[in-house]
């Protein structure tokens, strides 16, 4: 009876050993936990597999989030990268444009610099110039105002000559009246001579000799009464010709003060621009030299642009090395069996006993909305029936939403692994990792056998978004 029990307990470890082999030749169940019965040395070697197990399985989940979070930021590296390089490349177009700005700017900072020089310099001769007519006017100023003095000096001198002009034909008058006078009486004294005959005989000679005299005495005051005359007239043209130069003094020592005076307004306004002319000149030597600063920093800045470009091209260049060492290393743990993939096929499994599934009636889409609900990390269900077509829509998960596609009924799955190693296995079945194409990330689908009672009618399958499926 002990022999039979023996080798009944031999029997069944030799069994569980073979099934153990058998699964660690295909994929690693890390949720698996294996036993032997009875006891003997391969129970040790059960232990150990079964701490191997437990160790690697979160080995793997910590690789494979590891991998996951690596991946998501791959793209948004190679993304930044991308972005880097056309803001350099940006950044290096503006910079030749501002350069050739600069190059343009200071070429016309240095013409204007030169005619900007010259201008100063002309300006300065003609500083110098309006010095020497303000000195000259002032001098022409000076001398109108001695002709002022003088010409009032000669017309005072005048005003006197002509007033002993006057006095002087009045004197003459006086002699030409006495003359007249002087003159009767001696004709009186003549016809008084004639009379008294030989006795008044030598004093009517002297009589008429008074008369000759006198006679002459007016015809001499009347020549200088003529004289004196043309002298007073003379004197009224000088003193006319004198008032029209006083007055012509006056009105050139007039112009002459606004003309100084204009001058002098216009030597302060020329030093205020030559002032400001010189100020320029030092804001435009500031300038240029600003503007060959500027340059040269552009030129840095373009040597960091082009270091920039260089560098977002490695960037991108390690980003894709990143994403791709991490998708093969994602598809490399994907021939192990999380136990997370164990409690997404109990949901699947569960959402493929409902009643309105089994029967695959009218409100299959409906259901596969409410089941998909709650399973966040759901991305596409779908049913098909024993034949591989599908008899639903597609029933996805888009952001926050759960919307339908009717065009997907009718599509044939009959080829498709997880179609297939259901109806030949009759059990649940779990792929392993791919890439979404739809999506860029890495899915894994898992299909389950839809019963009616004891009868087989379709398959579920269910898309499973990888990276949310490691949060459950």
């Amino acid at each position: 009876m002990f022999s039979l029990f023996s080798n009944k307990l031999f029997l069944q470890r030799q069994q569980h050993l073979s099934a153990i082999r058998e699964e660690l030749a295909g994929r690693w169940d890390l949720s698996r936990t294996f036993t032997l019965p009875g006891e003997g040395e391969g129970n040790v070697l059960i232990e150990l597999i079964n701490r191997i197990f437990s160790r690697l399985h979160l080995f793997v989940v910590e690789l494979t989030k590891g991998n996951v979070a690596t991946a998501t930021v791959a793209p948004l590296t190679q993304a930044i990268a991308g972005q880097v390089r056309r803001s350099s490349e940006s950044l290096a177009r503006e910079v030749e444009q501002i350069e050739a700005t600069c190059r343009s700017l200071a070429t016309d900072i240095g013409t204007s610099a030169d005619s900007a020089g010259q201008a100063l310099e002309q300006s300065a001769v003609i500083v110098d110039a309006i010095d020497q007519t303000s000195q000259l006017t002032g001098q022409a100023l000076q001398r109108m105002q001695s002709m002022e003095q003088e010409v009032a000096r000669l017309s005072v001198a005048i005003g006197e000559l002509d007033q002993r002009s006057r006095s002087i034909g009045t004197i003459i008058e006086s002699i030409s009246d006495i003359a007249d006078h002087t003159g009767l009486l001696s004709l009186n004294a003549f016809i008084e001579a004639a009379r008294a005959k030989e006795h008044g005989a030598g004093f009517g000679v002297i009589a008429q000799e008074i008369r000759q005299l006198s006679q002459e005495s007016a015809r001499s005051a009347q020549e200088v009464k003529a004289l004196l005359l043309d002298i007073s007239a003379l004197i009224q043209q000088t003193v006319t010709a004198v008032d029209r130069v006083q007055e012509e003094v006056v009105t050139g020592l007039e112009g002459n003060r606004m003309a100084s005076a204009s001058l002098d307004q216009v030597s302060a306004k020329h030093r205020q621009f030559h002032h400001h002319l010189t100020s320029v000149i030092g804001a435009v030597s500031s300038q240029k030299q600003a503007v060959g600063q500027l340059a040269g920093d552009l030129a840095t800045i373009a040597t960091i642009g082009q270091e920039g470009r260089k560098d977002s091209v490695r960037l991108a260049e390690l980003a894709d090395r990143i994403k791709q060492l991490t998708d093969q290393q994602l598809q490399a743990t994907g021939i192990f069996i999380l136990p997370q993939y164990r409690k997404a096929e109990q949901a699947v499994l569960a959402l493929a006993a409902l009643p309105a599934i089994c029967q695959l009636g009218v409100d299959t889409d409906q259901t596969l909305e409410q089941g998909m609900l709650p399973l966040g990390y759901l991305e596409l269900v779908y049913l098909t029936d024993t034949n591989g077509l599908q008899i639903s829509s597609n029933v996805l998960r888009s952001g926050q939403a759960i919307t339908r596609d009717a065009t997907a009924r009718g599509k044939d799955w009959s080829r498709r692994d997880w179609f297939r190693k259901v109806r030949e296995t009759g059990r649940p079945y779990i792929s392993e990792l791919y890439k979404s194409a739809a999506t860029d990330t890495f899915c894994l689908t898992i299909a389950v056998p839809v019963y009616r009672g004891e009868a087989w009618v379709g398959v579920l399958g269910a898309d499973i978004n990888f990276e949310h499926l490691l949060t459950i």
